[in-house]
């Protein structure tokens, strides 16, 4: 079993952030984490990380974490 300092040492995570900086370091690493799991399907990120899609957008767009769009050819 892990400890928590070496599992910690896993992630780029600066832990001498102000709080709300580290979270939002934290969540830009999830999400590009799980996008990544998913292969940019947003729908199943979404449903894995519990968020509506709508609100997820805006999240990513707050974090400024970079995501494809789908272009009309996709489809």
């Amino acid at each position: 079993m892990a400890t928590l300092w070496g599992t910690a040492a896993q992630f780029p995570l600066p832990l001498d952030l102000p709080l709300r900086e580290a979270r939002d370091h934290f969540d830009s690493l999830y999400f590009n984490y799980h996008m990544h799991k998913e292969n940019g399907n947003m729908t199943r990120v979404a449903k894995n990380v519990g968020l509506e899609r709508t609100h997820l957008y805006r999240k990513l767009k707050q974090l400024d974490v970079k995501f494809a769009k789908k272009s009309l050819d996709e489809n």
